[in-house]
């Protein structure tokens, strides 16, 4: 048996090439959210006299919304009203994990099909 091939006849390299390609993604989501943050915080702050920005700020915090979906509904599954410390920040790391495990097995799918 080849010692790169593991019991299923898998290449253990492609594992952590999808767990490294997971974690990428999981980052430029969050780095995402972010930079929404930033930007919809940077343009309320400019007065509506000077340049109207009302429907690009729904429209970002709307995207921004729909980044967090699963935030969303994994605080919604927390039963009660007393919530933790921990559980905003690893509903943060779960939701941009998520989003990373998506992405990367949509990138994957099309590498499949385009190859």
């Amino acid at each position: 048996m080849n010692a790169s091939k593991t019991a299923n006849g898998r290449s253990a390299v492609g594992g952590h090439r999808f767990l490294k390609s997971v974690v990428l993604w999981a980052v430029c989501h969050w780095l995402l959210l972010i930079c929404l943050a930033g930007i919809i915080f940077a343009d309320s702050h400019i007065p509506p006299k000077a340049v109207n920005l009302d429907s690009l700020i729904l429209g970002l915090q709307r995207v921004a919304a729909f980044l967090a979906l699963p935030r969303e509904f994994l605080l919604w599954l927390w039963p009660g009203e007393a919530t933790p410390g921990w559980l905003p920040a690893a509903t943060r790391i779960l939701n941009s994990l998520i989003w990373g495990f998506a992405l990367a097995v949509l990138r994957a799918l099309w590498r499949q099909l385009t190859v």
